[in-house]
């Protein structure tokens, strides 16, 4: 790796939170849209909504699931004799909070990002809510793969973590900190369970990453960097599934959707990918988290100053 490759490297590594927070000054809540597939995705962790939506509609646009995968992991089973503790680890604007408090009527809800921005959104609209739901959105900041998720998390509490679109805004190596982070506040003894959704290998979108000049937004295998500073990683169902299991944590399930989706304006198909698994907590959790060392950039580099 050359030297202005690895400086660029880790500054994308250090300001990860600044960049993001950048996004969402720019864009608030209008750009993602709230996640109102989860029971349908998972009916196992929200089996009655599944129920209830088992007759309607799936989706306006066709999905092919392939690569299907089934693990040795236990079933999951929900707890009949307490409410729930959800945690979304890189939650946003809360685009999967308020569809679980929807869906979960005496459930806690945590919820993390590393953008203050984001987390002063989601409060905002926790503020907008019936009185009674309003103590059970717990939202705040945090950086989970190098701030321990125990501050703001009782340890072993959560029954179900969601991390959608979460892991690939993270460095391959970073990801297993976060992982460790996590493992401190599941119910250890596999009975949690971890749901997770993200883009997948063979994605238009990394495909037009290759594409643009000669792949010169590409920072690692399967690992980009967009425009606006954001990183982006693409997961095959291997790679997706080892991560999680050097932390302990087993396959329940694991597949890829295939989706073609019509750009009306551009009068085109664009075909994408998204992978989606579910993990079992581990058998016992980790009891600490100790946080990587901070990212320093390369001394002996300076980047050229960009002309007006």
């Amino acid at each position: 790796m050359s030297v202005a490759t690895d400086f660029w490297r880790r500054k994308y590594e250090r300001d990860a939170r600044k960049y993001w927070d950048t996004f969402y000054k720019q864009h608030g809540e209008n750009f993602f849209k709230d996640r109102h597939w989860l029971a349908r995705e998972w009916p196992e962790v929200f089996p009655l909504a599944a129920e209830r939506m088992s007759s309607e509609h799936v989706s306006e646009t066709s999905r092919d699931r392939v690569e299907d995968r089934v693990g040795s992991a236990p079933t999951y089973v929900v707890p009949v004799d307490r409410p729930r503790a959800f945690l979304e680890v890189g939650c946003g604007v809360g685009n999967t909070v308020f569809p679980i408090v929807e869906l979960e009527p005496e459930a806690t809800v945590y919820c993390c990002d590393f953008s203050a921005r984001a987390i002063d959104l989601v409060k905002q609209r926790a503020s907008t809510l019936a009185e009674k739901d309003r103590g059970r959105v717990k939202a705040f900041v945090c950086d989970a793969t190098c701030e321990s998720l125990l501050d703001n998390v009782p340890a072993g509490s959560i029954d179900v973590a969601t991390l959608v679109f979460a892991l690939s805004a993270m460095s391959r190596e970073r990801m297993s900190f976060c992982l460790r982070n996590l493992s401190t506040v599941m119910r250890d003894g596999q009975i949690g369970t971890i749901c997770v959704r993200d883009y997948a290998a063979g994605d238009l979108a990394q495909e037009r990453f290759e594409g643009k000049s000669a792949g010169n937004q590409k920072i690692s295998e399967n690992f980009y960097v967009r425009s606006d500073g954001t990183r982006a990683y693409y997961f095959t169902r291997e790679d997706l599934s080892a991560l999680f299991a050097d932390e302990g944590m087993e396959l329940r399930n694991v597949h890829v959707q295939e989706a073609v989706i019509t750009n009306r304006a551009e009068a085109n198909d664009m075909s994408r990918r998204w992978i989606q698994a579910t993990f079992a907590s581990p058998k016992a959790a980790a009891t600490n988290f100790e946080p990587p060392p901070p990212v320093e950039l390369p001394q002996r580099w300076t980047p050229p100053v960009k002309s007006s």
